[in-house]
């Protein structure tokens, strides 16, 4: 009888063993190196309290590489949802012909990050890129700092792209047809379908989308390291990826600790407002 009450524990413990050796023990050592003055072989020197704190706090680095993240996430988060809801509705109805833009418009998710972030870096070279070319306007795209946030942006947009399209498209297919067609043959336009009638049934899931979009605005790093390097003159720098600089370059683990510390209280804090507000707005009756 006893082994059967452990049974199910014993099922949970590889994942349970694996969550605490990859993700709360580092993250508790994180918030102690955030404390401590921490050597270059990451052993633990003197305790300090909140100065890493308030040293990253007073860096204009700091703060430039948040406001610089930011700008990505006021850019990316509304970009990104306006061009999967037009591939979503354009591809709405099931059909031969849309099962081609089906595959067209999930083939990034068949692409690693580094290989679509190297073809980006190439497609946005200023003299030799097929983006100029084809827009025909020659765009400095590696040398001005708006144009490499922008080339950022639509990087990060390919690479979420796949992912936040078939969740759309599935909970748009998905959805009760039935006031549909009663306003459709009330004569409602097709855009007074999608506001009044699609849009409200599908908001628990573009909800979800945009909170993911957010998370993952907050938390970029690997694109842009293979892409800019947070250049030009620390532009395209954010936030996590000043952590990566403070701890792998400049090997500073206490600024470092300090800084992924502080991205943790914002993504918990988006993680909070978005939980509350979801729980408040979202619910419908069917």
């Amino acid at each position: 009888m006893r082994m059967k009450r452990l049974k199910p524990y014993a099922y949970l413990a590889p994942a349970l063993l694996t969550a605490l050796v990859f993700v709360y023990l580092p993250f508790l050592r994180n918030i102690v190196e955030s404390l401590f003055l921490v050597r270059i072989d990451r052993s633990l020197s003197s305790f300090v309290g909140l100065d890493n704190y308030r040293r990253v706090l007073a860096d204009p680095i700091f703060w430039q590489s948040l406001g610089n993240t930011l700008l990505f996430m006021v850019l990316f988060v509304p970009l990104n949802l306006a061009l999967i809801l037009a591939a979503v509705l354009l591809t709405e109805r099931e059909g031969r012909a849309n099962k081609v833009y089906e595959v067209i418009f999930m083939l990034p998710m068949a692409m690693g990050m580094s290989s679509m972030a190297l073809i980006f870096k190439y497609m946005f070279r200023p003299s030799v890129g097929i983006v100029n070319r084809i827009i025909g306007v020659d765009i400095p795209w590696t040398n001005d700092a708006l144009a490499a946030m922008f080339s950022v942006v639509f990087l990060g947009i390919a690479l979420d792209f796949g992912l936040d399209y078939l969740l759309l498209l599935s909970a748009l297919r998905n959805i009760d047809k039935a006031p549909i067609e009663a306003a459709r043959l009330d004569g409602a336009s097709e855009w007074q379908l999608f506001w009044r009638i699609k849009a409200p049934l599908l908001g628990p899931t573009l909800f979800f989308v945009l909170f993911i979009s957010m998370k993952d605005a907050l938390l970029i790093c690997a694109p842009i390291m293979v892409m800019t390097e947070g250049g030009p003159f620390r532009s395209t720098q954010t936030i996590v990826y000043q952590y990566y600089i403070e701890a792998f370059r400049n090997s500073n683990w206490s600024a470092a600790a300090a800084v992924s510390t502080l991205v943790f209280v914002m993504a918990a804090v988006i993680t909070i407002l978005s939980m509350r507000f979801e729980a408040r707005r979202l619910h419908y009756e069917n």
